[in-house]
């Protein structure tokens, strides 16, 4: 394998020069894949496909001649399969999609070529040095003649590669906690408000990769907190915003400073004091500023969601702040987030981001079932509504929107059309990556949810979130070793995460490992005693052939039920563990007429053992999933 890279790279001219495009880097001396510095594991095949296609991008490179170069003549393979598995493997490493394509576009019958510019970088340079960008329709002989005449640059052209690589442009930031400098702990929740407030603005500039918040609160200022560059190499970010924020009276002052993060350079800094009822104008403001200061070009559109003047009641903005806060918090603090969100709406009923906010945390409430879905998906879609006819502009409302269609309507076309509007307004938000990305599953498009995912992890890289839901898509793709790997990694940001131990507990089940399984159940348990871990512990205990302890949740269940709201899909989770198909589908129905949400679980393991009851296929096309993908599954 070592031999294959060092004697082709060699071939090529290309053993000392890093091939860049997009967030990625190939080293073909050391035959890895890297993403935003991350290794990505990929096979031998599939990194030799890379390589050939990034070789000569823009080029059509026929099946044939991929097939010559991954298989020895004489080998007995099924090469066809073969290709394309590898190919796919390429695309799962990249968070390619074979439907719309960044980097690899099949061409039927033909081959595939490759999309993106290429960067040829030195390897050894002490600095990223940015040799010019080949464009997607370079010949190849071109690029040979680029990589085989580095060698022969002067120092004088060394000199100048250097200084052009000083000014290369940001594409990606993090906004750093604002430091609270008011004396008084119990306005954390301001500046930490403010941060996420100002991370949603400058996320609408669609060119520029924005660090989501739940990455970044690990930051916070303080006597351990790391240096900026090193903040910056574990984000993988070009550069960082920091600042303080002070309020006083009705009265907010901001500093905010821009970072380049590989020489720990000032770029920019500014001062701002105004009303609190300014504050929106403030936030546009700063992401103009940084958009002007990184010379990024910012869309008709951009520049008319930044350049809201509207003036915001300052009671209602803390409040709306406080909401924020406590939805971050996750399941605990959902309802605590809606009493502000109201409140918020109630101080300034014009407040287009306080119903937003509103409409987010009733899906999630919606999600987690704690209140019928019935209830809180029909007031999430008013809010929502009312956020739009408000603010056409707000990518949240538009979100929470497309998740009302998704999971209580069962429109899953609006649902995708609701995503896509919330990705081009803000496309570095990670809530609608990762409900976009679950959306995908509903639809059986495993290997485009997988990508969205890889996604969302470029902007959420050092917290559990989105590699739970990593772990969920891959559960529902049946890929169970993959959800095991996904869930472990969340658990080692965070051993208290208790979503992981869903998805990974769930899997082990999968693979019918049901020791593990239940240990990851009960330990949930013990972490959030509700309904909701309690079902899959008994489902559990139904496939492990432990009938008697599922029964005895299903009694504990049914005791629960009298004093607080348990979904009906919860119970049929349980039977269907038992194989009671009459009491599965009874309990199905029940779901249907709820409209409870989680019943879009149909395709998954679950309920595997009522597939083959014709009533199961009328219970899909009733709240529309797609049945084909699934008889593949």
């Amino acid at each position: 394998m070592i031999c294959w890279k060092l004697e082709r790279s060699q071939s090529l001219g290309v053993r000392n020069l890093l091939m860049r495009f997009g967030d990625f880097e190939v080293d073909p001396a050391s035959g890895e894949l890297r993403k935003l510095g991350v290794k990505i594991k990929l096979q031998e095949q599939p990194f030799q496909a890379l390589v050939a296609l990034i070789e000569r991008p823009g080029e059509v490179q026929t099946r044939e001649e991929l097939q010559k170069l991954l298989w020895s003549d004489g080998t007995a393979v099924d090469f066809e399969r073969g290709l394309n598995k590898a190919i796919n493997r390429v695309r799962e490493a990249l968070g390619d999609d074979a439907d719309n394509p960044r980097f690899i576009e099949t061409l039927p019958q033909r081959g595939y070529r490759f999309l993106a510019e290429v960067e040829m970088v030195p390897a050894e340079t002490p600095e990223a040095v940015a040799l010019p960008s080949i464009r997607p329709l370079m010949q190849r002989r071109s690029l040979l003649a680029l990589a085989g005449g580095l060698a022969a640059v002067p120092l004088i052209g060394v000199g100048y590669y250097l200084t052009r690589g000083s000014s290369r442009r940001i594409r990606s930031i993090a906004v750093l906690p604002l430091e609270n400098l008011s004396g008084n702990p119990e306005q954390e929740y301001f500046a930490d408000g403010l941060t996420d407030e100002l991370i949603g603005e400058i996320a609408r500039i669609g060119s520029l990769r924005v660090i989501s918040r739940t990455s970044i609160v690990g930051y916070k200022k303080g006597s351990a907190r790391k240096s900026l560059p090193e903040i910056a190499r574990e984000l993988d970010v070009d550069a960082i915003l920091e600042g303080t924020v002070m309020q006083v009276g009705k009265k907010v002052r901001i500093t905010a400073q821009l970072i380049r993060a590989y020489d720990d350079r000032h770029l920019w800094a500014e001062k701002y004091e105004r009303d609190l009822s300014d504050i929106l104008a403030l936030q546009g403001d700063v992401a103009r500023a940084i958009a002007g200061q990184i010379q990024i070009t910012l869309t008709p559109e951009e520049k008319q969601g930044l350049g809201r003047i509207r003036q915001v009641h300052p009671a209602a903005y803390e409040a709306f702040l406080k909401g924020n806060f406590f939805l971050h918090r996750g399941m605990p603090g959902i309802a605590r987030s809606i009493e502000f969100f109201g409140q918020a709406i109630g101080h300034d009923p014009a407040f287009a981001g306080a119903y937003a906010g509103l409409a987010e945390a009733l899906c999630f409430a919606g999600i987690f079932g704690l209140r019928p879905s019935s209830e809180t998906y029909p007031e999430a879609k008013v809010a929502a509504l009312k956020a739009l006819e408000l603010d056409e502009l707000n990518g949240g409302a538009h979100n929470a929107l497309a998740n009302v269609k998704d999971g209580y309507d069962w429109d899953l076309a609006g649902a995708e059309a609701s995503y896509q509007r919330a990705l081009q307004l803000s496309p570095s938000s990670l809530l609608t990556r990762l409900w976009y990305a679950e959306h995908l599953t509903r639809m059986g498009r495993f290997d485009a949810a997988v990508a969205e995912s890889g996604r969302a992890i470029a902007l959420d890289p050092v917290s559990p979130i989105s590699y739970v839901v990593r772990s969920m898509i891959f559960f529902r793709a049946r890929r169970f070793d993959e959800a095991i790997r996904a869930g472990q990694e969340a658990l080692e940001f965070d051993q208290s995460f208790v979503n992981a131990l869903w998805w990974q507990g769930l899997s082990y089940a999968g693979n019918r490992d049901f020791t593990k399984s239940i240990a990851c159940l009960k330990r949930a348990i013990a972490m959030s005693d509700g309904p909701l871990y309690r079902a899959l512990l008994g489902f559990v205990y139904g496939r492990a052939g432990e009938r008697d302890k599922a029964l005895a949740v299903l009694g504990e269940l049914t005791q629960m039920a009298k004093e607080r709201f348990v979904p009906p899909v919860d119970f049929a989770i349980v039977h269907a563990g038992l194989c009671d198909v009459e009491a599965t589908v009874f309990w199905l129905e029940k779901a249907y007429q709820a409209r409870a949400t989680r019943i879009l679980e149909l395709r998954s393991m679950y309920f595997d053992c009522i597939r083959a009851d014709a009533r199961y296929a009328d219970l899909m096309r009733r709240i529309g999933l797609p049945l084909e993908p699934l008889l593949r599954g």
